[in-house]
């Protein structure tokens, strides 16, 4: 029996988080916990502290049913860290393995607000970030990023585009 709060690493493949157990489908070095995510999570519900995603979410089959399962095993309060290429990035496309390609506003379905839509999803956007590649193209980008990210994201991101997503969540229970 594992004592201490549980943080997960979720599609963890060869990377070790310090302090999170590794959960992957395969067999690799930081797998600790094997299962099958899109057949549901082997935890207890509110059991889970914080949960880290670096480049799995885009792999998941049912990504909606997966958000809903994050909230049903965090605890109210949990940390939810998603890494993953936003939807011009040459990185979201060139993985044949890849189901879902992330916009900046990717994450706003899951808030409070949508729980009509997604039933059980209670999630906040803390943080997001968007990373740019270097040069001068990069520089522009970010540029334009910084007047409206809604802009840049509807009318430019093709031009200029954009590399790494960071959302920071927070698990948000007992609100309607």
């Amino acid at each position: 029996m594992r004592s201490g709060p549980i943080r997960l690493n979720i599609g963890c493949g060869d990377k070790v988080e310090e302090g999170f157990l590794g959960v992957d489908r395969f067999p690799c070095a930081a797998a600790q916990v094997l299962c099958d995510v899109d057949c549901g999570l082997p935890f207890r519900p509110d059991s889970v502290d914080a949960v880290h995603l670096d480049n799995a979410l885009e792999h998941i089959a049912d990504m909606v049913g997966f958000m809903k399962e994050i909230s049903r095993v965090c605890r109210n309060g949990a940390a939810v860290t998603i890494v993953t290429p936003h939807f011009t990035s040459w990185d979201s496309w060139r993985d044949p393995t890849h189901r879902h390609h992330f916009s900046y506003f990717s994450m706003d379905h899951f808030a409070a607000s949508w729980i009509g839509a997604y039933g059980g999803c209670r999630l906040e956007v803390v943080q997001r970030r968007l990373s740019f590649s270097g040069g001068l193209f990069g520089l522009i980008g970010r540029a334009l990023f910084t007047i409206s990210p809604r802009w840049w994201e509807k009318k430019l991101c093709f031009l200029f585009r954009g590399g790494t997503l960071r959302f920071e969540l927070r698990v948000r229970k007992g609100q309607n």
